[in-house]
């Protein structure tokens, strides 16, 4: 250990106290005066320094420090989504030494010299999060950091997307949006920066979110015990503390800041298809034929790059895909859309190009021999000539536009903080939308740049930012986010009755307002497989709901059983894709034989069938910002057995999941919390606060409801608009009190109707009084009226049962299989009640 060490202070990885590196930083100077606001108070500090505490809400504070010589900055953020908060009441008092704000959830402590910030549960007055050292700015650099004392057993969780465990305790991570294909466990960064952390010690939750887009690290613990490091190379800093205890609490209020995911379309939640790439339009249809013909669910079909003509953005290759609404009107008769990619990179052409026979972006050229020009004429990309007609692309210090190189060749990209050029960005996608096309991936947004993909090309690059014309180095961690608002708002204006679907890659903070995140470039292996519930979880608690990874790996080709386990996992991540690189063997399921594709299609049917929970579960999301792919800490936070579990995964708050991420295993050991679980699979009640182990064949994945929960489910179809949900049941699985409740939320699934109250929410509970099993159905909130359809309660661990009564009616036995009301039972401990779904509240009571 002692050679260890020395090679590492050798390496200059080591400083005696503090891993980072705090040379040529000068802290911030002590408060020499205090002035009241009306949202908190200003501190004026000696050398000129300056520091607010924004009271947003009781569990909120905002803190922004702006050193002497900084340069004055707009207070503005591409990140916040909430600005206007409701007033909260705050006190302050002084003394020789400290100044104190109190609100009715927090105490904030600030030591005048140095000064030192310390956050104290108001009602306690334990200590959840206080500065190891002042907050300090290198003037010569605009380097920017702070430190936090950690807790001795504290654990840390979020920064969104990396390729890490859960808990990044001990951790050391740069947040730099970068492509990073083919990642493993260790590299870092990869394709997202998300600045938010959770830190969590003996049960009690707290949340730092540094709106700060600058190149960043932080550090927890990495190399010293004595502080979590925050450092980044420029801008201000500026940070958001939230208060727990709770951690659902902290991502709420998160989310509540930064923004929540808007209801995405019922359809995105269905089983999606894509491939580097599927041409021409009749490999496309074949495709779509399969699954059919092979009876495997199927919702969306992707076209990668080369559906493009010449990889020019908003084009078609009139070749490959001579009638594109043709194709998406056949697609749609069975029931199957269409997603297109769409890169940043918009080729280069200032003089024009050579007639090539393809369509551009307003259709076919006109190849009439009276309308022909001559044949030197050069043919016009109307994309990038508008674009550089009206000065949206990127430019440089000395004021020229930034030429890169990315698949069209070279490419120019986008100034997407200038809303006129968001406007048109959006606009150009009537192309895609006028034929039919149903959403849009976003790729390549980092930005890639084939010519440097550090960014350190880049360097001279200046983005227009609300005319600040800020470095490309304060900006390119935005640059996916934004781009991502402009094909979303692009999407809402072209068809505002429809729900925008959009895919991205890169990402920074508030980027779940616009789009769905998939994990970029991951490789075919078990590795990578097992990366992705630490992978999911932590997108989760950054305030991204809806993720996923590609299925079974983007690059390289895997085997039939990579297949089957990474379906046991995808089939209950938000983000459901099948997805390979273009010089891989194929991976559509039917591809590695029979006996795997039993297995696929066994975990997509049980996708379907579980719809109506996941889509109640993501609008959950939507509401709440509580993600849909849970760690178990996130609803066992009080347990100290699930800080570091990242090998199982919980959907909402009832189904716990403990898939296989290494080849040929066949047993496995699971953690179940305290409380009562039902094997999913069989209905056998088992007791939570152990570890057990579980036969894992290949067709099998460990599944258990958590006792106390309503499930509710349907019967699976090929697509999700293939036939409404019935019969509709609701699993009751009661805690050991006898005890259970949940809801199913509806609406159309299409439009953005349940913005104004075009939903549907059914309450359901039931319990014990007695020898009686009471089950309540309340009366359905909400405008929204499905289809006629029955409701099929399937009771689980009931007493012995002899008598059903509906609102006071005694049914009668009926046989399984029959559709009317009545009731039987499943087996000695499980009955199943049919009624007719009339809109009525109804009291069911089994003795």
């Amino acid at each position: 250990m002692r050679k260890y060490v020395s090679l590492l202070a050798l390496l200059g990885l080591l400083t005696p106290a503090l891993a980072l590196d705090w040379s040529g930083l000068r802290p911030a100077g002590a408060v020499t005066l205090v002035s009241r606001r009306d949202r908190g108070v200003e501190l004026t500090c000696a050398g000129g320094d300056s520091l607010q505490l924004t009271v947003l809400a009781p569990d909120l504070i905002r803190v922004r420090t702006v050193f002497a010589g900084q340069p004055p900055a707009l207070d503005h953020s591409w990140a916040v989504a909430q600005t206007d908060w409701p007033a909260a009441p705050f006190q302050i008092a002084e003394d020789a030494a400290t100044l104190t704000l109190t609100t009715t959830e927090l105490k904030v402590v600030v030591t005048r010299d140095p000064l030192l910030i310390e956050f104290r549960d108001a009602a306690t007055g334990r200590v959840l999060s206080a500065d190891a050292r002042p907050m300090a700015r290198d003037p010569r650099s605009g380097r920017v950091a702070a430190a936090k004392r950690p807790g001795y057993e504290e654990h840390f969780y979020g920064l969104g997307e990396k390729a890490a465990r859960l808990d990044r305790r001990r951790g050391r991570f740069e947040l730099w949006t970068s492509d990073t294909p083919g990642y493993v466990e260790g590299t870092d960064p990869i394709y997202q920066s998300i600045p938010f952390y959770l830190g969590l010690e003996h049960g009690t939750a707290y949340g730092l979110f540094y709106d700060n887009a600058w190149r960043s690290t932080f550090e927890f613990g990495h190399l010293t015990q004595e502080a979590v490091e925050y450092s980044a190379a420029g801008g201000e800093l500026n940070y958001y503390f939230f208060a727990g205890p709770s951690l659902k609490k902290v991502v709420s209020r998160y989310t509540e800041l930064t923004g929540r995911i808007p209801l995405p379309p019922l359809w995105s939640l269905g089983h999606q298809q894509s491939r580097y790439s599927y041409y021409p339009d009749k490999l496309v249809e074949h495709i779509a034929e399969q699954y059919r013909a092979h009876d495997l669910p199927l919702d969306v079909l992707y076209l990668d790059i080369h559906y493009m003509d010449g990889y020019r953005v908003f084009t078609w290759d009139k070749t490959r895909f001579p009638d594109p609404a043709g194709l998406t009107r056949r697609l749609a008769e069975k029931g199957i859309r269409v997603v297109t990619i769409i890169d940043p990179g918009v080729k280069h052409e200032p003089d024009g190009r050579a007639a090539e026979g393809r369509a551009g972006p307003l259709g076919p050229p006109n190849t009439s021999p009276a309308a022909a020009p001559a044949a030197a004429a050069p043919a016009r990309y109307s994309v990038y000539d508008e674009g550089a007609a009206k000065d949206y692309f990127l430019r440089q210090a000395d004021g020229s536009v930034y030429v890169g190189e990315v698949w069209p060749g070279k490419a120019v990209f986008v100034d997407y903080t200038k809303e006129a050029a968001r406007r048109w960005w959006g606009e150009q996608h009537r192309a895609l939308t006028d034929v039919g096309i149903a959403g849009i991936w976003t790729d390549m947004n980092e930005p890639a740049d084939f010519l440097d993909p550090t960014g350190k090309r880049h360097e001279n690059i200046r983005f227009d930012d609300l005319g600040q014309h800020t470095p490309y180095n304060g900006m390119r961690n935005t640059f996916a986010l934004n781009m991502a608002r402009a094909t979303y708002e692009g999407l809402q204006s072209l068809q505002p009755d429809r729900r925008p679907f959009v895919i991205t890659r890169a990402g920074y903070a508030g980027i779940q307002r616009y789009a769905v995140k998939w994990t970029g470039d991951n490789n075919a292996t078990f590795d990578a497989l097992a990366l992705n519930v630490p992978m999911f979880a932590s997108l989760g608690l950054s305030g991204e709901t809806f993720v996923g990874a590609d299925i079974p790996g983007f690059i390289g080709r895997g085997d039939g059983e990579l297949l089957a386990r990474s379906y046991q996992i995808a089939a209950f991540s938000p983000f459901f894709r099948n997805h390979s690189a273009i010089d891989t063997y194929d991976k559509e399921p039917w591809r590695f034989g029979r006996h795997y594709e039993d297995i696929v299609r066994k975990f997509i049917k049980l996708r379907y069938a579980l719809l109506p929970f996941l889509y109640t579960t993501i609008e959950e999301a939507h509401r709440t910002g509580v993600p849909l792919f849970r760690p178990l800490v996130l609803n066992f936070q009080d347990d100290e057995n699930t800080t570091t579990i990242d090998d199982e995964f919980m959907v909402g708050d009832a189904l716990l999941a403990a898939p296989v991420t290494r080849a040929a295993q066949r047993e496995r050991d699971l953690y179940l919390p305290a409380g009562l679980w039902f094997n999913y699979w069989t209905g056998a009640a088992v007791p939570g606060g152990q570890t057990i182990t579980e036969k894992v064949p290949l067709d099998h994945l460990p599944l258990y409801v958590r006792g106390g929960s309503i499930i509710p489910s349907t019967e699976p179809m090929s697509h999700t608009g293939e036939k409404p949900w019935n019969p509709l049941r609701f699993g009751v699985y009661p805690d050991a009190e006898g005890r259970a409740a949940g809801s199913l939320y509806e609406d159309d699934g299409l439009s953005p109707a349940y913005l104004s109250g075009q939903s549907r929410r059914t309450q359901l509970r039931s319990f014990r009084e007695d020898d009686t099993t009471v089950v309540v159905l309340e009366a359905p909130v909400g405008a929204y009226r499905p289809a006629a359809r029955n409701f099929e309660l399937q009771l689980h661990a009931l007493p012995a049962c002899s008598t059903v009564h509906l609102d006071g009616t005694e049914l009668s036995p009926t046989p399984a299989g029959s559709t009317g009301p009545g009731w039987h039972r499943l087996d000695e401990r499980t009955v199943v009640l049919r009624l007719v779904d009339d809109g009525r509240p109804h009291e069911i009571r089994l003795r």
